[in-house]
């Protein structure tokens, strides 16, 4: 039952459980008996929670992310989870800033799940031991890199059988694969310390205005059903971050119209219960 974090001590990449307002050093998440040096936690520099080997995304795992407010609706319209990869390259810690194109932005907090070991084809029933524990993650999105992703093809129309130039919806890179677009942490919670992750109070703020709130228990897909799935497709391997996907925009019916300007400085902020607070200012570059 625990709350971990990595941090620098000069150049030295150190890890750490958090006791109160302190940190002291442990040699790996875990092992909390044996335990050296300690710091006040607001004067450390922290890393991001883990070095992933991969980081993969789930995307429209709620009613509202899809434009409704049934669940069982929501699950009809999107029939699985939905996958896709940010590069480890990307991620950046609590407190580094985000760098935004200067026209658009979108914080889409979520609970990353942090693996333990390699993930193959699991069951069910066994995927909380491949859990090592859960950070915040704040999948920042780029609205309208989708647009300059999408493109145009001679396919078949589904809705008269004839072969026509259609708009193809394009992957998402350009809107959510760049640099700093994958800020994590500050912690790394274990189960024992958080109980249902599938009932936690998830919200983000910009600029100090309040853009997203709800709760894990609006995901189409749990947390179980995520990893399940994506075992089924590849192998995942240890000390990888899996997110959950995000619970829409407080007031907004479409969320893909969803959208911030980006202001120099503001505060982007993503916080779920039990887990933990994110925050990252923004950075604009031209």
């Amino acid at each position: 039952m625990a709350k971990y974090v990595s941090f620098y001590v000069g150049n030295l990449r150190k890890i750490g459980v958090v006791e109160g307002n302190y940190v002291y050093e442990v040699s790996e998440i875990g092992e909390d008996k044996e335990r050296g040096n300690s710091y006040k936690l607001n004067e450390i520099n922290l890393d991001i929670p883990i070095q992933p080997l991969a980081i993969i995304c789930t995307l429209v795992n709620s009613p509202k992310m899809v434009g409704v407010d049934n669940k069982n609706e929501a699950r009809e319209m999107v029939k699985s989870p939905k996958f896709f990869i940010k590069l480890p390259t990307v991620a950046i810690a609590h407190r580094q800033p985000i760098i935004s194109p200067p026209d658009a932005i979108r914080p889409e907090v979520e609970i990353g799940i942090i693996t333990r070991l390699k993930m193959k084809d699991i069951s069910r029933s066994d995927v909380k031991k491949y859990i090592l524990g859960y950070t915040v993650f704040n999948d920042i999105t780029y609205p309208p890199g989708l647009k300059e992703d999408s493109y145009y093809a001679m396919r078949r129309d589904p809705t008269d059988g004839n072969v026509k130039k259609l708009l193809m919806r394009g992957t998402h890179f350009r809107n959510k694969v760049r640099d700093t677009f994958a800020p994590m942490g500050p912690y790394i919670v274990t189960e024992e310390e958080i109980g249902d992750v599938n009932s936690l109070r998830m919200r983000s703020y910009y600029n100090g205005e309040l853009v997203q709130d709800g709760y894990s228990s609006e995901f189409i897909f749990s947390i179980e059903e995520i990893l399940v799935e994506l075992s089924k497709i590849v192998t995942i391997p240890p000390f990888s971050v899996v997110s959950t996907g995000s619970i829409g925009y407080t007031n907004v019916s479409d969320a893909s119209e969803f959208t911030l300007k980006p202001i120099e400085n503001a505060l982007m902020v993503a916080e779920v219960e039990k887990i933990g607070r994110l925050e990252n200012p923004i950075k604009i570059y031209q």
